[in-house]
C-alpha cells in the first residue's frame, strides 16, 4: 500500500499534506510505542524507512509542534489556544465521547489535521488507512506492541490482527467508532 498516496485520494489533499499527516500520526504512535518499549521504536522505523521524511514533513507544516511533544504536543497547544471554545471545545467533546486514550487520539488526529490544512470532518478515514498500512508493513509481533500503545488503531481493527484468518471478516472493522467519529465531525 502507498500510504501517502491512498492518504492524499481519500482526503482530496496534496502529497506533502498527506506525508505531514502520515508522519504526525504514525510518528505519535511511534512516540506512544517508544513510552513502552524503545527497541519496538526503533523496530517501527526500520519497518518504515519513510517516517523520518513524513515527521519531518508534520514538523514543517506545524511550526515545530511536532518536535515539542508529538502530536500529543498539538492537542496541547490547540486546546491551550482555543480556551476550551472553538477547535478546543471540539477537542473536548472528542476526548469524553470516546473516553481516555482513544479521545486523546481522536482530538489530536482532528488537530493535526487543522494544522497542516486539512478537512478535519475526514478524520473518520485516517485511521483505518494507517491501520492497513502498518498491517502491510510492519511484522505481527510490532504490530500487537503498535494496537496496544495506540487505542484508537486497536478499535479501528478489532482489537489485533488475525492476518493468518481466511476471511479477514473483521479486519480494519470499525465498530462504531466510524460512526461516532462521523457523528462528532459532521
Amino acid at each position: 500500500m502507498d500510504l501517502i498516496s491512498t492518504l492524499a485520494a481519500q482526503l482530496g489533499v496534496d502529497p506533502e499534506q498527506a506525508k505531514a499527516l502520515a508522519g504526525g500520526v504514525i510518528g505519535g504512535v511511534q512516540g506512544a510505542v517508544a513510552e513502552e518499549d524503545d527497541g519496538a521504536a526503533k523496530e517501527m522505523e526500520s519497518a518504515i524507512p519513510e517516517l523520518s521524511e513524513w515527521k519531518n514533513k508534520a514538523d514543517a507544516m506545524t511550526g515545530g509542534d511536532m518536535q515539542a511533544g508529538g502530536v500529543g504536543g498539538l492537542l496541547d497547544a490547540a486546546t491551550d489556544a482555543m480556551g476550551g471554545g472553538g477547535l478546543g471545545g471540539l477537542l473536548g467533546a472528542a476526548a469524553g465521547a470516546l473516553g481516555g486514550e482513544q479521545g486523546k487520539d481522536v482530538a489530536a488526529i482532528i488537530t493535526l489535521m487543522d494544522k497542516i490544512g486539512i478537512d478535519s470532518s475526514k478524520a473518520a478515514l485516517v485511521a483505518p488507512t494507517v491501520l492497513s498500512f502498518l498491517k502491510d508493513r510492519v511484522p505481527a509481533g510490532l504490530l500487537d506492541k503498535v494496537l496496544a500503545a495506540a487505542p484508537l488503531l486497536a478499535a479501528v481493527g478489532g482489537g489485533g490482527d488475525d492476518k493468518d484468518d481466511k476471511d479477514d471478516k473483521d479486519d480494519d472493522k470499525g465498530g462504531g467508532l466510524g460512526g461516532l467519529l462521523g457523528g462528532l465531525l459532521g
